[in-house]
């Protein structure tokens, strides 16, 4: 923080792919989250931060929710036509969910979700850009209207989805089918992506600093000099 003519300024501080991913990975490990299941969580929190979808700001929002919580347990036998998510979140069975209904259309075209109790359906997106590129395509659907596209070139959502408190019942359409395609308020070219990843992180300082005081319970912090020597790159195409 410096200062002008008695005003302060606040300095932005950007930072790697590598260092976002790590700080939030120790953050989640802080949280009970498990070996493995932390880095999906932070996986899913720094590629929506680096895309301009405030993920550094949902794991925020989420932090009292997420503190020494973690189940990530599915009942199979519970998933068919639609899945109460009993109010957990998707940074916690998201990843183990998406994976099993990506398995159901292994022998078929297509597949379609109802999704009810599920208050943060923007953790799903990252997830689902893995399988896009894979051909697996998906969308967010709301009473037939298109809240978010995923496919191997273009991730497209709308902002009502940038939330930890969505209320409302939702459809997710899994396909081998290609899309029309959609004008949503946000697009996100594939083609860009390298140039995003090269260009510095710079999240919320107030979200950004309660996360890392999460992540102070499992490491000892670095010093602004030893970061400077040891700031890396990374790849959220993973």
């Amino acid at each position: 923080m410096g200062f002008c003519n008695n005003e302060y300024i606040l300095i932005s501080v950007s930072y790697s792919y590598y260092e976002v991913y790590t700080n939030t990975q120790r953050a989640f490990s802080g949280l009970g989250f498990t070996y493995g299941s932390d880095e999906d969580a932070a996986f899913i929190t720094t590629w929506l931060e680096i895309f301009g979808l405030d993920g550094i700001k949902l794991l925020k929002l989420k932090i009292e929710e997420l503190d020494n919580t973690f189940n990530a347990s599915i009942d199979p036998s519970k998933i068919n036509d639609e899945f109460d998510c009993e109010n957990k979140s998707f940074l916690v069975i998201g990843p183990g969910l998406i994976d099993y209904l990506v398995s159901k259309i292994d022998k078929r075209d297509d597949f379609k979700l109802t999704f009810k109790n599920c208050s943060d359906p923007i953790f799903l997106i990252p997830l689902l850009y893995k399988y896009a590129k894979k051909n697996i395509y998906s969308q967010f659907l709301l009473d037939q209207k298109i809240d978010v596209q995923i496919t191997n070139e273009n991730i497209r959502v709308n902002r009502e989805i940038i939330s930890t408190n969505y209320q409302r019942n939702f459809d997710l359409l899994l396909t081998k089918k290609i899309f029309n395609e959609q004008k949503l308020d946000i697009n996100i070219s594939s083609s860009n992506i390298n140039n995003m990843l090269s260009k510095g992180i710079n999240p919320d300082k107030k979200s950004w600093d309660q996360i890392s005081k999460i992540a102070f319970r499992t490491f000892v912090p670095e010093s602004e000099e030893s970061r400077a020597k040891g700031a890396g790159g990374g790849d959220a195409n993973d």
